[in-house]
């Protein structure tokens, strides 16, 4: 017993390793968005019905390799091959824990549930290392974190297969590779960007001009990109037997959304939905405006042009797209700065009250 109990001990370099893993700041920062998210999105996956959304429908068809799907969204592959490669590995032990009463393949959505999960709980770390980027404390960072854990769209697209996860880890990418002048991070949003969703083409030219990187080299990246993104949905449309301008047709199509989308954007209801987003949590920020005048000097330090364009970037989204308020989620990275820095704010005055 003796020696089996030593072979089945990890030696004390192998646990110093794994702890120097696990104890690390990000990865603690990633199991606890981890375990915030996988409850809400579980219950939401078991309670859905994804037959029902045209969405998840195309997403879940490419899992299964089944191209003839959208135009609008065929061309967004990772997330549903990632999927398809879980669901491909583990889909039998998924069924094990399949509920009685589920409508549709449990295996499949659990999958999804799985690669969303672990996107946004990245997206999550992103999140948390931007508002450390701006001066704020651990523990005011991860209650900011809380601003996107509990947001309704939260466990809508981690329990769903969507790929939004996906884009908004892009959307961040390029916001901290301008904060940062961090060149992987730059790298990683223009190649990865247009296969996560069609429209980073309107986050594009906020990475290129307030990037560090010398603008001729940065043009030829995203030529690359470029050339690359339309080389794959020339050949998907040519091997799936689709004509060539399918694609670009339905993407055209959006701008069908403009008008609707602005009379929902200053209506109640519109902005009701807007700002269901942050939800009380909006409270916040605005208590610290109005009652913290340190706030106001850190705010208006920390607000930069990048972040002007972005906004705008973002309203386009909103305009274009069928969900308006869904596109305002991917602000949530100023969302939970502007957050965290009401809440380091409030700490810091409490503190000195204290004294």
């Amino acid at each position: 017993m003796g020696r089996l109990y030593y072979f089945y001990t990890p030696s004390a370099s192998t646990l110093s390793k794994l702890r120097k893993i696990f104890l690390h700041e990000y990865m603690l920062v990633f199991l606890f968005c981890l375990a915030a998210i996988q409850g809400p999105a579980f219950s939401l996956m078991d309670n859905y019905d994804q037959s029902a959304n045209a969405d998840c429908q195309t997403y879940m068809g490419l899992a299964k390799l089944d191209f003839d799907q959208s135009p609008v969204r065929r061309y967004r592959p990772i997330v549903p091959m990632a999927a398809s490669v879980v669901y491909h590995t583990l889909g039998r032990a998924f069924n094990k824990l399949q509920p009685g009463s589920f409508p549709g393949d449990f295996a499949l959505a659990f999958s999804f549930l799985l690669i969303n999960s672990i996107l946004l709980s990245i997206w999550g770390v992103l999140i948390y290392r931007f508002c450390k980027d701006y001066g704020i404390a651990t523990v005011p960072a991860l209650i900011a974190l809380l601003v996107m854990l509990t947001c309704r769209w939260t466990p809508y697209i981690a329990g769903t297969a969507l790929v939004d996860s996906l884009y908004c880890i892009v959307v961040t990418l390029s916001l901290l590779a301008i904060v940062e002048k961090n060149t992987a991070f730059t790298l990683w949003a223009i190649f990865l960007g247009p296969f996560a969703k069609e429209s980073f083409i309107f986050i594009a030219p906020v990475l290129f001009f307030f990037s560090h990187m010398p603008k001729p080299k940065l043009f030829l990246y995203f030529i690359i990109s470029g050339i690359l993104v339309f080389a794959f949905r020339y050949l998907y449309d040519h091997y799936a037997g689709f004509p060539a301008d399918s694609g670009l047709q339905a993407d055209l199509y959006h701008f069908s959304y403009v008008k609707g989308n602005l009379h929902k954007l200053f209506s109640f209801h519109g902005v009701y939905d807007i700002l269901s987003n942050p939800g009380l949590w909006l409270l916040a920020p605005v208590a610290a405006f109005l009652l913290l005048p340190s706030y106001k000097t850190v705010l208006r330090q920390g607000m930069e042009w990048y972040m002007f364009f972005f906004m705008i970037s973002i309203l386009v989204h909103m305009l274009l797209s069928g969900y308006l308020e869904r596109m305002f989620y991917l602000t949530m990275p100023l969302l939970c700065m502007m957050t965290g820095l009401a809440i380091d704010e409030g700490r810091k005055q409490y503190l000195a009250l204290k004294k």
